[in-house]
C-alpha cells in the first residue's frame, strides 16, 4: 500500500504549500472525468494529509471535563441558608397567595 505522501509525488517533510502544489499538479494530471479512480486516491490522499496536520490542533482544543471537589462543609453551609430561605410561616404562605 502507498503512503499519502507516495501518491502526491512529496517528501514526509514537505511543508504545506509544497503538498499543495503537488495536490493541484496532480489533480491537472489525473482530472476525475478521464481518471476518476486516481482523482480519488489524489482527493483522498490530499484530506488525509490536510486533516492530520489539524487533528493535533483539535487534541488541543477539546473541551475537557474540570474535576472539581466541593468541601462538604461549605456545601452544608450553603444548605442550611438555602433552607433558610425557604422556611415561612403558614401564615406568610396564605398571604402570599391571596
Amino acid at each position: 500500500m502507498t503512503s499519502h505522501y507516495e501518491i502526491l509525488g512529496v517528501s514526509p517533510v514537505a511543508t504545506n504549500a509544497e503538498i499543495k502544489a503537488a495536490y493541484h499538479s496532480k489533480l491537472r494530471s489525473f482530472p476525475a472525468h478521464t481518471y476518476p479512480e486516481e482523482f480519488k486516491a489524489i482527493r483522498g490522499a490530499y484530506e488525509a494529509l490536510r486533516k492530520g496536520e489539524t487533528s493535533q490542533n483539535e487534541d488541543f482544543l477539546k473541551i475537557r471535563p474540570l474535576e472539581a471537589q466541593l468541601d462538604p462543609e461549605i456545601l452544608n453551609q450553603v444548605r442550611e441558608k438555602a433552607i433558610a430561605q425557604l422556611e415561612i410561616s403558614l401564615d406568610d404562605l396564605i398571604r402570599a397567595t391571596f
